[in-house]
């Protein structure tokens, strides 16, 4: 005769599956950290990560489904930047003719209209796992995350020269 299995789940086994899963987690997240020591950008990110993650409250399925579109994002942000940056890495935009000055402007704005293009190119991509609401706050959380990454560098390193064109 089949022995039939019912899945009813304890509140006993509930604890522990939770307590499993946030050992898990913590696991997870401590050897994430660990790996990272000594690379300053990649604990950056690490944290803007966790900022933003808890900042637009994302579920944990979504955040299955949002970090690679995000990943995908930023790369594609960081690129562009890289690539204006590059183009004008030993130029100073004070000490230019003006020809190379408005090249310089005209190089920027068309920069800019990357960037623009790419977050509207993603926002369709973000609103298929996260709500418009959500969409909204991550904007803000990426600013505020910025503001406060940057307030922390000048409280390490000192007010000083901010580096080439105003950054």
């Amino acid at each position: 005769m089949p022995v039939l299995h019912c899945s009813i789940m304890t509140p006993h086994d509930k604890i522990m599956k939770r307590f499993l899963t946030t050992l898990l987690i913590v696991f997870t997240t401590l050897a994430a950290a660990w790996a990272q020591q000594g690379r300053p950008m990649e604990r950056i990110h690490a944290a803007k990560v966790a900022y933003i993650t808890d900042r637009i409250h994302l579920s944990r399925q979504q955040l299955t489904a949002f970090m690679p579109v995000y990943n995908d994002y930023e790369q594609e942000i960081k690129d562009a930047r890289h690539f204006f940056l590059k183009k004008y890495k030993d130029s100073d935009p004070g000490e230019v003719n003006d020809p190379e000055a408005r090249r310089f402007i005209d190089d920027n704005l068309d920069y800019q209209q990357k960037v623009i293009d790419i977050k509207r190119k993603y926002n369709d991509q973000f609103l298929k796992v996260i709500s418009a609401q959500q969409l909204a706050e991550l904007t803000l959380a990426e600013r505020e995350f910025k503001h406060m990454l940057i307030k922390r560098l000048e409280k390490h390193h000192g007010h000083g020269d901010r580096g080439r064109f105003g950054r």
